[in-house]
């Protein structure tokens, strides 16, 4: 690795696997946090059990107008997709700390004692 590569920032030097990156986000969230499973759970019954969301969620076109309970379980659904978006978010978050402290320390700009 050239020395100007050195420096290159995580995202500039994989934004085209970026997306691969959040996706390991999204398969330890799964396997390690039970708030996210409780979500992704309640994603999928509401899904599963109700044709005419599962057809809007699949961009698919209705047949019927959607029911007062269909009309209130996909704004639950929303809702649902928002809060596992902020459970990713703030694990990224954390991601990109961790990423920075472990760069500053291999740069010298800090000192680690605890490891």
């Amino acid at each position: 690795m050239n020395e100007r590569k050195r420096f290159i920032s995580f995202y500039d030097d994989c934004s085209d696997a970026f997306e691969e990156h959040l996706d390991g986000v999204r398969m330890y969230l799964q396997n390690h946090n039970e708030e996210y499973k409780r979500i992704k759970q309640e994603i999928y019954n509401i899904i599963d059990n109700h044709p005419n969301i599962q057809q809007i969620v699949c961009n698919d076109t209705i047949k019927s107008e959607l029911s007062i309970e269909e009309s209130k379980l996909l704004a639950k659904l929303i809702i649902l997709y928002i809060d596992l978006q902020y459970i990713v978010e703030k694990e990224m978050y954390f991601k990109g700390g961790t990423d920075a402290y472990f760069y500053f320390d291999k740069l010298g700009i800090i000192k680690n004692n605890t490891l």
